[in-house]
């Protein structure tokens, strides 16, 4: 197996998604993937409410706020066939609010700040944020609602999973069941690799990238080649720029792969970072990028439509060339890796759901993901949709999506265990298999099992991503000098805080290590 994702990394073409991120493991993930693992329509039917875990009392709707593709067509219809199921085991019906990516942070500051009762919501280190929501006192501490409501989902995920989604001592997520091993990867459009006999062997970064955008922008003036938007690029570039995010996602305070002195410096005073910003420039000024990035929520129709060519994934891992090739519009796509298989904290706090601190029912929350996490029949009903409606059925693992169904978030990934998914057609059959073993092997980070708490530096941060806001997104999409803006971006970050974020992090780094 070893030999074969070594394999798999060195040439063949592994795919990641635009929003897929993983993290780290050093021990079994706690799925052994098997065709019968798979609940079947026939299963389902035959189970009789007096085995399920139906509970007494009042029927509550849970609310569901999820990050993905945006609202769906036929979620509603989804969400009937669900609640069918979920009120036989659970008395109780779901909810899902759906907002695209480019809208989800906004969104949910909204939501939280205003105290809405809802249960549950995607929350990372990346993408609503997990670490400042907890701050905030948004989330629920979860130790006591595990052990009492999901003990299977307790058993499943590993330890050093609920090690990283801990905050002073308390777990505040729960970790989705994915790749997590995180591989910096670049997609490129097959079709342009072939015409221009591109050698992807010679790229170790994006700036090897140039003379095949500069083609392809050359032959089709009206393509801006590389999907970019108000995002930006260094999120999933940060193993290639080689360092590992500590403080949060775009805060002051990393520590380079290489370093096993955890050195703690601030990344955007990295040459590489620098060099980054003014690539971007030039990209933005010959059309490699669209000028207009900096507002755009997402590219996923852009790329769809087939407007660009190229666009970057965080995680490269087994199985997903088929979700590239959806989200390139059906075109066939060759995914080179950015750099090494890494297994960061970060990776595991990429992707996890909390209970908010509103909830009128996180009991029957944590039931739900509990059930959620462990029956494959409601996983894929709320990931892939209705059997005949939203996808083909091959045989009992395989599948095939239905065209413009209506239903199609292709975010398996962003609502819990991953590995009770049906494969599509495509997909290795031991692709789940595939992924595990990848989570094992991937070189650990030297900060792996580190978790910062922001407790003493709340105000810092809050300045200090203020500044962030004003110019980190101006400079990764391309849209300011960074000759002119970097200058003024560093001092306000000082003046910020960032200094006083640095030390704090490397304070308790230095604590940490030295209880290791």
């Amino acid at each position: 197996m070893k030999k074969k994702l070594a394999l798999l990394l060195a040439g063949v073409l592994l795919v990641g998604t635009l929003g897929g991120c993983g993290a780290a493991s050093t021990n079994d993930t706690g799925a052994d993937v098997k065709e019968t693992d798979r609940q079947t329509e026939a299963d389902r039917e035959g189970t009789k409410p007096a085995e399920s875990q139906q509970a007494s009392g009042e029927t509550v709707e849970l609310i569901w706020y999820v990050a993905g593709n945006g609202p769906q067509a036929d979620t509603q219809a989804v969400l009937d066939e669900a609640n069918k199921y979920l009120l036989e085991k659970l008395n109780c019906t779901l909810k899902i609010v759906e907002t695209d990516f480019g809208s989800y942070d906004q969104k949910m500051q909204m939501v939280i700040a205003s105290q809405e009762e809802f249960d549950l919501c995607y929350t990372a280190h990346w993408s609503n944020n997990f670490y400042n929501n907890i701050n905030k006192n948004a989330f629920l501490e979860l130790d006591d609602l595990l052990n009492q409501y999901a003990p299977d989902l307790k058993t499943l995920i590993p330890q050093e999973g609920w090690d990283a989604a801990k905050v002073k001592g308390n777990i505040y997520g729960v970790p989705n069941m994915q790749i997590w091993a995180m591989t910096n990867a670049v997609m490129l459009v097959k079709e342009y690799v072939d015409k221009y006999n591109f050698d992807t062997t010679s790229v170790k970064g994006l700036k090897d990238l140039e003379p095949l955008l500069e083609a392809i922008k050359a032959d089709n003036p009206g393509m801006y080649p590389f999907a970019c938007n108000k995002g930006g690029m260094l999120d999933f570039l940060t193993f290639n720029m080689g360092y590992d995010e500590l403080a949060g996602r775009h805060i002051p305070g990393v520590v380079m792969l290489d370093d096993q002195d955890l050195k703690v410096i601030n990344q955007f005073e990295l040459p590489q970072v620098m060099e980054h910003y003014k690539m971007m420039y030039e990209w933005n000024k010959k059309g490699y990028i669209r000028q207009d990035a900096a507002t755009l929520n997402d590219s996923n129709m852009e790329m769809k439509s087939g407007l660009h060519a190229a666009s970057l994934t965080g995680t490269l891992k087994p199985g997903l060339d088929v979700i590239a090739k959806e989200l390139f519009g059906g075109r066939d796509v060759i995914n080179v890796p950015l750099s090494d298989s890494w297994l960061p904290t970060t990776g595991i706090t990429a992707t996890m759901t909390a209970i908010s601190r509103t909830s009128k029912h996180p009991e029957k929350a944590m039931e739900f993901l509990n059930l959620f996490n462990t029956d494959p029949y409601i996983y894929n009903l709320i990931t892939q949709g209705i059997e005949g409606k939203h996808y083909e059925k091959i045989d009992d693992i395989y599948i095939r999506p239905i065209e413009n169904s209506g239903y199609a978030p292709n975010a398996d990934w962003m609502y819990g265990n991953q590995f009770l998914a049906y494969l599509k057609e495509g997909q290795g059959k031991d692709d789940w298999a595939d992924t595990i073993e990848l989570n094992k092997i991937a070189k650990p980070t030297p900060a792996l099992g580190f978790v910062f708490d922001p407790t003493n530096v709340q105000n810092e941060i809050a300045s200090v991503s203020a500044v962030v806001k004003e110019y980190e997104l101006s400079l990764d999409t391309g849209s300011v000098n960074p000759e002119k803006t970097m200058p003024v971006f560093l001092e306000k970050l000082k003046q910020a805080g960032s200094q006083v974020i640095i030390d704090e992090v490397q304070k308790q780094i230095d604590e940490w290590k030295a209880a290791k």
